[in-house]
């Protein structure tokens, strides 16, 4: 009959330990899983500007490659007829309504840039906030899991407890 009480006693402690083991797998692997997703979600933000820069650089390129044709265009024009004063006013003029435009365009695209950017951003923040938020619920139950749950806390808990008796009858009996 004592032979069974020890069979039954190991075979709670195993199965104790099972549990524990399996526990802190899974605390483990939803700790790594959120900082897999806020990996993910600093991965994004960096692609998102990355893709964004392109876009605006491309952009702006673009602009200046047309702005100096129509530089050239305009020269040309004004080269040809260079005592046609009315012409040129006139051509003059358009050109310049039309650099004014061109800024002014350039001007709404980089606000829209900004205006998107900033989107993005607290988007990310609020994503990355709770995600963080999530990691540490994460992080707690590991450390609960790996602190509390285990075996041997409880018996470095008890060798502590045991080592601080012994000090303070030590020092009561050095007193």
């Amino acid at each position: 009959m004592t032979e069974s009480k020890a069979s039954a006693t190991k075979a709670s402690a195993s199965s104790k330990s099972a549990k524990t083991e399996a526990g802190s797998a899974s605390e483990v692997q939803s700790y790594i899983d959120t900082l897999i997703e806020n990996q993910k979600v600093v991965s994004g933000a960096f692609k998102s500007a990355r893709e964004r820069g392109v876009r605006l650089s491309d952009s702006l390129g673009k602009r200046i490659a047309d702005n100096q044709a129509s530089a050239l265009e305009l020269t040309k024009t004004l080269a040809a007829s260079p005592k046609d004063y009315q012409g040129n006013m006139s051509v003059l003029l358009e050109s310049l309504s039309q650099s004014q435009a061109e800024a002014f365009d350039v001007f709404k695209a980089m606000v829209g840039e900004q205006r998107d950017m900033s989107d993005a951003f607290n988007t990310t923040a609020k994503s990355l906030f709770e995600g963080t938020r999530n990691s540490s619920k994460a992080a707690l139950n590991l450390y609960r899991s790996w602190g509390l749950e285990n075996p041997m806390t409880e018996m470095a808990k008890k060798s502590f407890d045991n080592a601080k008796e012994a000090v303070e009858k030590m020092t009561k009996s050095a007193a």
